[in-house]
């Protein structure tokens, strides 16, 4: 499956779709209105527009917050919050792909779970 930004600078392959999508209530997914699908480093081909010389164009732009567990990526061009890594202080690396990057009829039958990242840290379902 292929996502991308709204102007195709950042494109994101992965093999299958995640069972479920997660959308987080903490302060910073609220404001993003982001839906997750988890994978390992493996399970994703990250793809960016190259300038004529064949170079990579700087494609996204991150940003950190609190005690800095997750890097959220940004299309330079468009803005689109497209997915997060986690840093180095996380013992497991995981990407967190935004599914709303996604085409529409690519994950209306993905079920999405309510994550309490605000307060208990719990699925709400």
């Amino acid at each position: 499956m292929e996502l991308s930004c709204h102007c195709g600078n950042v494109k994101i392959t992965v093999a299958h779709s995640p069972e479920a999508l997660t959308s987080c209530n903490c302060s910073t997914c609220n404001r993003y209105g982001s839906l997750w699908g988890y994978y390992t480093p493996n399970q994703v081909q990250l793809s960016f527009i190259t300038d004529i010389a064949g170079t990579s164009v700087p494609a996204t732009k991150a940003y950190r917050w609190g005690e800095e567990y997750i890097e959220f990526h940004h299309c330079q061009s468009c803005g689109c919050l497209t997915h997060y890594v986690t840093t180095d202080k996380v013992p497991d690396a995981k990407y967190g792909i935004n599914f709303r990057m996604a085409p529409i009829t690519k994950m209306k039958d993905i079920k999405v779970r309510h994550f309490d990242g605000a307060d208990s840290w719990k699925y709400l379902d």
